[in-house]
């Protein structure tokens, strides 16, 4: 195909970089004049039109190119930000954005031409037009079929792209109910598409060109939203025959919906956003069936209940308030022996999962936890996922004061407000309450982060962090938003972020609603103005007083060996430290990968109630805590807790390897996150520097804060030589410590993972000063030397730098990729 592309560009790839990677097609350059269009050579199929930088000119310049080349085709290339007038869409016949691959760039110019000319002709039935399905959809003349693929309005069928047709049955599925551009690329393009909203610009005005003069106005615009699908006073989708709709069951508070659920348990945020103006709706017999409506399956998931794979079984998640009772332990075995794979998972919010629960048996494990004193109500969906706090407040020297009834009464504050406040938060929220400085680093990736601290006067009370998250996009570090709040005027600050959040929050648009986005749109002065302001109402209102701290005995440091005193078997350690009480210990039990077979779990609450407390205590990193551990006894302890697989001291592989489910388990997983894990767990490169940090998600929803270790790993499908693989980005030197992220340093196939972690651990351990940690390592020499290190790897399928260069300097780094 012959191309003319009018531009004042020095050459097409400024213009529209796919169209070099199509050799099939020749293109000719002429500047911006009338002129250079009538000059062209005669054998032009196509006329492309530069409308990138001047949009409103694009009126003018499309009526010369009809005016020059009548007959030929002439399609318009934009900006991603480029807002098109109206009038400009009569002289055209396709539009591309810049950023469009070549596929698509490919599809659109054969598009273009087909409509210029005489269309193929359809086999059709004896009335001329095209058979449609039983499910086919009508909106005044417009009629879709998903199933067949096939549209038309009145007796004509439509030609359309895949995108533009499910863009249609999209619209068509919410006639008139107005659809927000992200909405729409979530629904269409896929929750991890990350272009320009103003793709679907693009794509509406091809879309109402195809329906012609007379329908082109059954596409609406709805200023400030989306787009809206209309015909005249209807405004509902009809069926054209009277087939069965796909949700046949009537659901409380709701219009039923014809969409079924998606596969694969994934929620589209349109689903998300009506499920929540319904009033999160629920059919508890379509739970035991397994036939839940993606409107019910969001809804389900308020209660602590996800879908997995498929909607036959589930996933059910627990809140343990940081402190799981020997009691509450032995009943979570029991249901993971019965009902469950046998095993529990220790999540990072310091929850507790089963995971594959058989549908039927779901309100039976609900009753059961409740029973046990855990609940699983708003621990998962865009709820207030829990509030964290420190296992070691109370009896450590590193906290100021023990946070646990505050982190209680605060917890109970969210959750009295119910449902309610399920169907109205634009997006989760994670809270984390602590004064040591683990806990004052997690406050910086938490939406609302609470730092116990004492006043001048002596006083305990909490610094407020707003806006962290490290999430699947824009990784966003907290702001301190007031230094001190008093124990008493906690729940009234933060019941006063939560009005701003609500007041203010990007309901519609769930993709974009972090409280990160918000505190980044308003600017943190004004946020937390709206929170002083918020606070003066949130204080008029009746609160518990806070309850009373227990005495702080003095602190009793440890002895050295040889000084007199007692030592632990094994020693001092991050994992066996002193309490502020003489002769006694807290022990942190490394649980591999975050998963308790049955057996370990009852072989810890047994240990729990002979040598401690009584209590399991989760920590934020998938391990468990047990305080009030004699001295004499931490051996004995060891060797106990070894014979089922968990580990006490350092004589143990990596030591902190963090793992989220991965799939198949998680319905948003890319990866299967635990058997690279285990692999990673013994790795000899891990098992040299045990205090090295490694956190692998499955996703890029940041599960495991991969980009605050010193090696992260991000579940994705990934491109390297051409071909997009199952794979990883790799995120290195993150140091929260130090307000540092991880630095991409490139991705990687899954399975050349170890290989890539022993070659990049090899590097820090040759350049690295001293006691030098990776994150100071990378600090200091930048990724430079460890992507100069990986190029003589010919068995590494690897590629450094973003997937999408940011910049020049990331487009001559190597790829290296197994054959």
């Amino acid at each position: 195909m012959h191309l003319l592309l009018v531009s004042a560009a020095e050459s097409v790839e400024d213009v529209l970089p796919a169209l070099g990677l199509l050799s099939s097609h020749r293109t000719t350059m002429t500047p911006v004049a009338s002129a250079g269009v009538l000059a062209a050579p005669d054998d032009v199929d196509v006329v492309l039109l530069d409308g990138r930088d001047r949009p409103r000119a694009a009126s003018e310049l499309a009526a010369a190119a009809t005016r020059a080349r009548p007959g030929v085709p002439r399609v318009l290339v934009l900006g991603p930000e480029a807002d098109l007038p109206p009038d400009a869409e009569d002289h055209l016949d396709g539009l591309l954005l810049a950023d469009a691959g070549p596929a698509e760039v490919d599809l659109r110019l054969r598009l273009a031409t087909a409509s210029a000319g005489p269309r193929p002709a359809r086999p059709a039935p004896e009335n001329g037009l095209p058979a449609l399905g039983e499910g086919a959809l009508a909106v005044g003349d417009l009629v879709v079929d998903a199933a067949s693929f096939q549209a038309r309005v009145g007796a004509r069928t439509l030609v359309l792209a895949r995108r533009e047709f499910e863009l249609l049955v999209e619209l068509v599925e919410h006639a008139g109910r107005p659809l927000s551009r992200r909405q729409l690329l979530a629904s269409v393009w896929g929750r991890d598409y990350e272009g320009s909203a103003r793709t679907v610009d693009v794509h509406v005005r091809q879309l109402r060109r195809v329906l012609g003069t007379r329908h082109r106005d059954m596409i609406r615009t709805v200023r400030g939203i989306g787009y809206v699908l209309v015909s005249g006073p209807a405004t509902a989708a009809a069926p054209v025959a009277t087939p069965p709709p796909l949700l046949a069951r009537p659901l409380a508070g709701h219009r039923a919906s014809h969409r079924p659920a998606r596969s694969g348990g994934r929620d589209a945020p349109g689903d998300v956003v009506a499920s929540k103006r319904a009033g999160l709706p629920l059919d508890r017999a379509a739970l035991r069936a397994g036939h839940l409506g993606a409107l019910e399956r969001y809804s389900l998931k308020t209660l602590g209940v996800c879908s997995q794979g498929s909607d036959t079984h589930f996933l059910v998640r627990a809140r343990t308030r940081a402190a799981l009772p020997a009691g509450a332990a032995r009943t979570l075995a029991a249901l993971a022996r019965r009902h469950s794979d046998g095993r529990v998972h220790l999540t990072t919010r310091q929850q507790v999962e089963l995971h594959d629960v058989p549908a039927p048996d779901v309100d039976g494990v609900l009753e059961r936890l409740r029973a046990a004193g855990l609940d699983t109500s708003s621990t998962c969906g865009h709820t207030v996922r829990g509030v964290t706090s420190c296992p070691d407040a109370g009896v450590s020297a590193d906290e100021p004061f023990d946070c646990t009834p505050d982190a209680t009464a605060l917890t109970d504050s969210l959750l009295a407000l119910g449902a309610d406040l399920n169907a109205a938060l634009p997006q989760r929220l994670t809270i984390g309450m602590g004064g040591c400085g683990p806990c004052r680093d997690h406050a910086k990736v938490s939406d609302i982060g609470l730092v116990s601290t004492l006043g001048d006067d002596g006083r305990p009370g909490y610094e407020l962090w707003v806006g962290g998250s490290l999430g699947r996009s824009t990784p966003t570090l907290a702001d301190r938003i007031v230094e001190f709040v008093p124990r008493e005027r906690l729940l009234p600050a933060v019941h006063a972020v939560l009005e701003v959040f609500l007041a203010h929050g990007a309901f519609d648009t769930p993709n974009r609603a972090r409280l990160k986005y918000l505190v980044a749109r308003l600017g943190v002065a004004r946020f937390t103005a709206l929170v002083e302001e918020a606070e003066r109402a949130t204080r008029r209102r009746p609160w518990p007083d806070p309850a009373p701290l227990p005495a702080r005995p003095e602190v009793v440091a440890p002895r050295p060996v040889g000084g007199g005193g007692p030592v632990p078997d094994g020693g001092w350690g991050t994992d066996v430290r002193p309490q502020t009480a003489a002769g006694l210990v807290t022990v942190t039990v490394t649980v591999p990968l975050g998963e308790l077979a049955a057996d370990a779990l009852d072989a810890l609450a047994t240990a729990s109630e002979a040598d401690g407390d009584g209590v399991l205590r989760p920590t934020r990193e998938q391990n468990v805590v047990l305080r009030d551990v004699p001295v004499a006894r931490v051996g004995v302890l060891r060797r106990t807790l070894g014979g089922h697989g968990l580990v006490v001291g350092t004589d143990h592989p990596a030591q902190d390897v963090r793992a989220c489910v991965g799939a198949p388990v998680c319905a948003l997983a890319i990866t299967s996150t635990h058997d690279l894990a285990r692999t990673l767990w013994e790795l000899p490169a891990l098992r040299r520097n045990t205090g090295l940090r490694v956190s692998v998600s499955g996703c890029p929803a940041s599960c495991t804060r991969h980009q605050a270790a010193d090696l992260g790993f991000a579940g994705n499908l990934v491109s390297l030589g051409g071909r997009r693989v199952p794979g990883y980005r790799v995120h290195l030197g993150g140091d929260l410590r130090r307000d540092r992220l991880g630095r991409v340093l490139g991705r990687v196939a899954a399975d050349h993972v170890p290989a890539l972690v022993e070659a990049v651990v090899g590097v820090w351990e040759e350049h690295r000063v001293g006691r030098e940690s990776l994150a100071d390592t990378v600090d200091r020499l930048g990724t430079r030397v460890v992507v100069d290190a990986l190029r003589g790897l010919p068995a590494l399928a690897w590629a450094a730098g973003q997937e999408d260069p940011e910049g020049p300097g990331d487009r001559d780094l190597p790829l290296a990729v197994a054959r």
